[in-house]
């Protein structure tokens, strides 16, 4: 089952810088082997933990993430994001697998823009201190897109 995350902010203007950001927290997290492909409306950000593989190898253990940044496509995801005025700025196609660095990118965003949102496509709408209550917790736990913004009130 592939599972979609998009991050979720309220936009300023035309967002022709917003793949800066995401390129400083991959290079952060050494995720520094990426391939860019920029379209008209959009750029597609593929990137890999850096090692001695050339980026395509087969060989090559790292898993490939895989980023869509929204510089002219304005997509508000569910009702209640456009009631918010928030638009996706971020969409993660495939996160099976990725599960928890996906959760690194998406804390490490999320303080330095706290007031977006990690929405999920089985529905689940996380805010920032949702995310920093699952970072935090002891242990890693993949399963977090799964379960909720509410897994660590328990």
């Amino acid at each position: 089952m592939i599972c979609e995350g998009r991050i979720l902010q309220k936009s300023e203007g035309r967002k022709t810088s917003i793949g800066v950001s995401m390129w400083k927290i991959l290079d952060a997290m050494n995720y520094n082997r990426r391939l860019m492909i920029g379209k008209r409306d959009y750029d597609i950000i593929l990137s890999k933990e850096d090692s001695k593989y050339d980026f395509f190898d087969k060989k090559d253990p790292a898993p490939m993430i895989q980023i869509y940044s929204y510089v002219d496509i304005k997509e508000t995801f569910t009702r209640k994001s456009r009631k918010q005025g928030l638009e996706t700025f971020f969409r993660f196609p495939d996160m099976t697998g990725k599960e928890l660095i996906i959760l690194e990118i998406v804390h490490r965003y999320m303080e330095e823009y706290p007031n977006t949102a990690f929405y999920v496509d089985n529905g689940y709408t996380f805010r920032k201190h949702n995310i920093d209550a699952i970072y935090n917790r002891p242990g890693s736990d993949a399963e977090w897109i799964y379960r909720g913004p509410d897994m660590c009130k328990k």
